[in-house]
């Protein structure tokens, strides 16, 4: 079963993980092209997807140290069964950054 869910409802909602510890917002939607349809690869999380989604040029102008990579979660890590309330359905220790 497919579903749809508009990426406006999620891009900087926080994400909770399956211990109701909060993980971080939203702040990338990583999609691929299969055919005329497009599905979710990743969504990218915290501050270090922020500044990654505006451009390393952008953290630079501004003299802000280099980040680490954004908290990357798999498409099928993340229930959105809520849109508004976006969970994770493992702990946050799960995850790996990548």
């Amino acid at each position: 079963m497919s579903r749809s869910v508009h990426v406006e409802l999620l891009v900087g909602r926080r994400v909770r993980d399956a211990n109701d510890r909060v993980v971080g917002r939203i702040q990338a939607i990583h999609v691929r092209r299969r055919g005329h349809d497009y599905f979710v690869d990743e969504y990218q999380i915290g501050p270090a997807a922020l500044l990654k989604t505006l451009g390393i040029s952008a953290v630079r102008l501004v003299g802000l140290p280099s980040w680490r990579e954004p908290l990357r979660i798999p498409w099928q890590k993340l229930d959105l069964s809520d849109p508004e309330h976006p969970r994770l359905n493992c702990a946050r220790e799960e995850l790996e950054r990548t």
